[in-house]
C-alpha cells in the first residue's frame, strides 16, 4: 500500500491555477486581473501545501504573508518569500471586488504574477 500524501491534492490544484494564470495571458484578449488572482492562488495553495506536508494546523485564510509566516515556523529559508508574498497577496481580493483605492493590474504585472507564483512553487518543491 502506498503512503497518502495529502500535500499533493494541493499541488495539483495550484497547478491548475497556474494553468489558469497562464491562460488568462494568451495573446488575443489577455486579462490581468483573472492571471493576478489565480497567479496569487497558486501560490497560497503551495504554501498550504506545505503546511499540511508538515502536519502544521493554519488558519483558513489567504493572507499569503501570514502563511509565509507559518511556513517559516518550519523552515525559515520561507523567509526570501516575503516580497513574492507582498505582491501576490494584494490580488486576493483586490482584482475580483471592485474596491475602492484599488488598480488593476496592468499586462507587465500580470507577467510579474507568474514569474512569482512559479518562485513559490519551486521553492516549496525544493522544500518537500
Amino acid at each position: 500500500m502506498s503512503e497518502r500524501h495529502p500535500e499533493q491534492d494541493w499541488f495539483k490544484k495550484a497547478e491548475q491555477d497556474l494553468e489558469m494564470a497562464r491562460r488568462a495571458m494568451l495573446p488575443g484578449d489577455p486579462i490581468p486581473e483573472m492571471d493576478c488572482y489565480h497567479a496569487q492562488q497558486c501560490a497560497e495553495k503551495y504554501l498550504k501545501g506545505f503546511l499540511v506536508s508538515r502536519s502544521r494546523s493554519f488558519n483558513l485564510v489567504h493572507d499569503l504573508f501570514y502563511l509565509t509566516q507559518e511556513c517559516a515556523q518550519s523552515q525559515p529559508a520561507f523567509s526570501q518569500l516575503k516580497l513574492a508574498a507582498e505582491t501576490l497577496g494584494r490580488y486576493g481580493a483586490g482584482v475580483r471586488y471592485p474596491l475602492e483605492n484599488f488598480v488593476d493590474p496592468d499586462e507587465q504585472e500580470a507577467w510579474e504574477a507568474i514569474a512569482l507564483a512559479e518562485e513559490v512553487a519551486n521553492f516549496v518543491k525544493n522544500q518537500i
